[in-house]
């Protein structure tokens, strides 16, 4: 197997560029942490397992000038994470925004868990981004959450059992 996966980054630099990558972030995760004083603050919640991401942003003229992240939840969450929030720190929230759908179309290729686990922290960033409106509009919460649809374990919460 070991065999298998040195001739595959061989012969495609690729993936081994991408595996680099990935490592990289799973090794030493970019923007971890609770940010003091965000714009907004938004949870995705996974409510069959507990695990949750949160996404905290600061905008200035429209630019996301800072944006953090923090989960209890597996690896695949923390390296989303951490990919996501390097992507577009210090891009403007509409580009930020349209990289959410990008990677939200790039993710339905990967297994359901690791859809689910990296969708946690594309929904905490869309809640920190509803969070940062409702501020704007006088609406006073510590943050917003979203419940997932889709469980870590790759369940859809809607389907009865």
């Amino acid at each position: 197997m070991k065999n298998e996966i040195k001739e595959q980054l061989e012969q495609d630099p690729e993936i081994a560029r991408v595996s680099a990558e990935v490592l990289e972030h799973m090794m030493n995760p970019k923007n971890y942490g609770k940010m003091e004083n965000a714009d907004g603050i938004g949870m995705g919640v996974d409510q069959k397992t507990g695990e949750f991401a949160m996404v905290y942003i600061k905008v200035n003229d429209n630019i996301l000038s800072n944006i953090t992240f923090g989960c209890n939840a597996c690896q695949d969450t923390v390296v989303a994470g951490s990919l996501f929030t390097e992507m577009v720190k210090g891009d403007t929230l509409e580009n930020a925004i349209s990289a959410l759908k990008l990677m939200r179309e790039k993710i339905l290729t990967a297994p359901k868990r690791q859809q689910a686990c990296s969708n946690m922290v594309l929904t905490a960033f869309r809640a920190a981004i509803i969070h940062r409106d409702n501020k704007a509009n006088g609406i006073e919460e510590e943050m917003f959450t979203i419940d997932m649809k889709e469980s870590c374990e790759g369940i859809n919460l809607n389907e009865s059992n």
